[in-house]
């Protein structure tokens, strides 16, 4: 049973949040060295943990996994998008809102839990969720911000997080390996990806009082479509059309996708709000509020998948 272990290693990561938090009260770290962090663990830490993953032997199993998880992750990201258009129609959602709702925190919270609760060799479908997220963010969901520019296909294919999966797909297509040393050295790099995510985060509500969190009282819709409707939605779905049970490890394999998508709110909102002068502070909200309130939903959307899969 997964959950019980997934929710003790939210909680572990939790307290380094929590720590994190306290050290800024405290005034030993100041908050707006998270902004230095963030670039470190967006460009640098979460490329090697997504190339590091890739370092293995190509099997049968694996290729029928990573093509099963990419369009699972496909699947997921047309439906938020869908549950985001009706949104924006009938709740006349924002752009921050609606983001909120289709982007998870795939990469810097689900691939320390895959690695601590299941082990790294299963690591590697998380880069299938990974790339789709990518290309969907850096594309649509530019637009969302940026209507007249959006993004290009050259920054797309630039993004240190696609070269990492398209680096790492050349390695395992082609049967290479690194030197060990250099191996070693993406593995000790890509192990610092949760307890600097959850510094990061731990930083920012630090910095931040209770009453600035909850200022928007929109957040609790955000947080009640983002971690409640929506996950309950992909939840269901997956369950009722029965893929665990098709294909070799298929419990564990969809269970890898269906984290990243109950996961919060992705890390990458607030950054894009501010480089386009967007609301960042309620963005940075969302990304607090639903990362708090996934120390409860996450394992129970775990357990109810493994009750009715």
């Amino acid at each position: 049973m997964i959950a019980i272990p997934l929710a003790k290693k939210i909680l572990e990561l939790f307290l380094i949040l929590f720590a994190s938090a306290g050290l800024v009260k405290a005034g030993v770290l100041k908050s707006e060295y998270s902004r230095v962090l963030s670039r470190v663990s967006l460009y640098f830490i979460t490329p090697c943990v997504v190339f590091n993953a890739f370092q293995k032997k190509l099997t049968p199993e694996i290729s029928q996994g990573l093509l099963i998880a990419v369009c699972m992750a496909i699947a997921f990201h047309l439906l938020y998008f869908g549950i985001a258009e009706i949104l924006r129609r009938a709740w006349k959602a924002t752009e921050v809102e609606r983001a909120s709702i289709v982007f998870t925190n795939a990469g810097n919270l689900v691939i320390p839990l895959v690695a601590y609760t299941m082990g790294e060799e299963w690591v590697i479908y998380t880069s299938a969720y990974i790339l789709v997220f990518n290309v969907f963010f850096w594309t649509v969901g530019i637009r969302m911000f940026d209507r007249e520019n959006g993004a290009s296909l050259k920054k797309l294919l630039l993004n240190p997080n696609i070269l990492a999966v398209l680096a790492g797909l050349v390695l395992l297509l082609s049967g290479l390996t690194l030197p060990e040393p250099l191996s070693l050295a993406f593995s000790d790099v890509a192990a610092m990806i949760g307890p600097l995510t959850m510094i990061i985060t731990g930083m920012v509500v630090g910095s931040m009082k209770f009453r600035d969190l909850t200022a928007n009282r929109r957040i609790f819709g955000v947080i009640l479509f983002r971690m409640v409707v929506c996950s309950g939605i992909a939840v269901l779905l997956t369950a009722l059309s029965g893929i665990a049970g098709r294909i070799p490890s298929g419990k564990t394999l969809v269970v890898i996708s269906l984290l990243a998508a109950i996961a919060p709110s992705a890390s990458n909102i607030n950054q894009v709000a501010i480089l386009y002068n967007h609301d960042a502070k309620y963005a940075s909200a969302i990304n607090i509020l639903t990362t708090l309130s996934c120390i409860a939903f996450v394992p129970l959307w775990v357990m109810v998948f493994e009750a009715i899969a």
